[in-house]
């Protein structure tokens, strides 16, 4: 005995297969009357296309990826430096690599009672 709902998906999928074969006949109509050297330029364009966009992809995916780890590896490296420097020289600074800078140590701001907002 055979339920409503399998009779409902064989007749979809027949619908469905029906459907496909239409568009197939038309799809080899249409081939029937195209030129063979436009069928050839079709085929080395769809070759091209189903060829170069996986490697592109393949291509940004492992650049991102590797921009990504790189970028891991220096902030990573830069943090454990600034930390090393910072616990061995507490209250000294660095102006090695920046020219004309003065460094302004603020430890505590106290405000007024008129200037707060």
């Amino acid at each position: 005995m055979k339920t409503s709902t399998s009779q409902y998906l064989y007749s979809v999928l027949r619908q469905a297969w029906q459907e496909l074969r239409a568009l197939g006949a038309k799809a080899a109509q249409m081939l029937m009357r195209t030129p063979l050297p436009k069928i050839l330029v079709l085929c080395i364009g769809i070759a091209l296309i189903v060829t170069i966009v996986p490697l592109i992809l393949t291509l940004f995916v492992a650049f991102m990826l590797i921009k990504l780890l790189l970028l891991l590896v220096f902030v990573n490296v830069g943090g454990t430096k600034a930390r090393t420097q910072e616990s061995s020289n507490r209250h000294t600074y660095s102006t090695s690599d920046v020219e004309d800078v003065q460094v302004i140590r603020v430890e505590q701001i106290d405000y007024r009672r008129g200037d707060r907002r």
